[in-house]
């Protein structure tokens, strides 16, 4: 509550200087649900270079008359009064117009519980029906979803996040236009596709938007999971973002190059992907190869797919008994192999360590240091 009684005395200060200017959007909504507020964002009909004096600002979106005012170790984003012009990438307005009219800033937002306004006393004011769709819990846009969804594709999956996080139902108008016109995600940057997903996934009732999504065709366009969605429903607990993606790309085996993930988040999905689908038994060569942790994960999603039963005891009381975990763990170091062969170094040192450590993790020799140069002294003598 404390941000928003400072939002409260940003819109008196705003007052005070002969404007208009009102809380909107999500934390309108979220305000009527009871729901903790994060981001309050405040719409006005002062210009941007005119809220820049009055606030201390940085013109984080002046294109689009957006500027983040900080206000007692707060940051608010503030935006002007706006018509958008035709949007020429399904995303963005090629132009936008000043309004000093808070209608015409309205009709350009996405959904009707998103179109609600707020004044410093915290009253709630409703030009677009949004407090009934709050009510009857339903998502519809405002105005005609079909031109909605053609002017921004991305509200798409912000309407199957907003039922992930809400539990709301997709009115069926602006269902069927997110039917018809799926194909507009692929005109989307993945960029902003993944951030949507793993807001989706990250809802209580995620199961409604991944139906949602497969309902709608919007799971063509989502490369390497569809198969993943499918299973996802079936499966009775929640399942956090990775295990999502571990099991969806399992699935389909490998990790699709469109998704723009860090290098250590798709290396660690391809590892669990390659560890599911083509290592017939977790053992210890596997365990020192993946580690622990990338096992144990990889069994996690045998067992959600129904291709193992839950062996975690059993792999951790075996990584337990490995007598030899590391390269490092070799009795006999590389130094001393040099040493005691006088050869010089050379790829022949790593590759007879390589075959020493699985000899010694099949049990086939001991981790000892006579007995592993005796084996280097076999193997160079071939």
């Amino acid at each position: 509550m404390e941000k928003i009684r400072k939002a409260q005395k940003i819109i008196r200060i705003f007052r005070k200087h002969e404007f208009e200017a009102y809380i909107v959007g999500g934390a309108v909504r979220d305000h009527v649900l009871n729901i903790p507020l994060t981001d309050i964002d405040i719409t006005t009909n002062a210009k941007p270079h005119e809220v820049s004096k009055i606030f201390k600002t940085e013109p984080t979106g002046v294109k689009y008359g957006t500027v983040t005012a900080f206000f007692e170790d707060e940051q608010f984003e503030i935006t002007t009064y706006r018509q958008d012009g035709s949007y020429d990438d399904n995303r963005h307005p090629s132009e936008i117009v000043f309004s000093d009219n808070v209608l015409d800033d309205l009709s350009r937002r996405d959904f009707r519980m998103n179109g609600l306004l707020m004044d410093d006393n915290l009253n709630v004011i409703d030009h677009v029906e949004g407090l009934e769709d709050i009510k009857q819990k339903v998502i519809q846009t405002i105005g005609d979803p079909a031109h909605s969804f053609k002017e921004d594709s991305l509200r798409m999956l912000r309407a199957a996040y907003f039922e992930s996080k809400l539990g709301f139902k997709i009115h069926m108008d602006t269902l069927v236009a997110m039917r018809n016109q799926a194909g507009l995600i692929e005109n989307l940057a993945n960029e902003r596709v993944l951030q949507e997903m793993i807001k989706i996934i990250k809802g209580e009732h995620a199961k409604k938007a991944f139906i949602t999504l497969m309902d709608t065709g919007i799971d063509k366009y989502l490369p390497g999971l569809e198969k993943g969605l499918i299973q996802a429903v079936k499966i009775k607990k929640k399942l956090t973002v990775d295990i999502f993606f571990m099991m969806a790309f399992s699935l389909n085996k490998i990790v699709p190059k469109a998704w723009k993930f860090s290098n250590k988040h798709r290396h660690r999905y391809q590892t669990i992907s390659h560890i599911v689908n083509r290592v017939k038994k977790i053992d210890e060569l596997t365990l020192y190869e993946y580690g622990i942790e990338n096992c144990l994960l990889a069994n996690h999603i045998q067992v959600l797919l129904g291709y193992d039963e839950d062996k975690e005891k059993a792999i951790r009381h075996m990584y337990d008994k490995m007598t030899i975990k590391s390269e490092l763990d070799l009795k006999l170091s590389a130094t001393e192999m040099l040493e005691r062969t006088q050869k010089k170094a050379g790829s022949w040192v790593g590759n007879i360590r390589k075959e020493s450590v699985e000899k010694v993790l099949k049990n086939e020799i001991e981790n000892e240091k006579e007995v592993l140069y005796s084996y280097v002294l076999e193997k160079i003598g071939e």
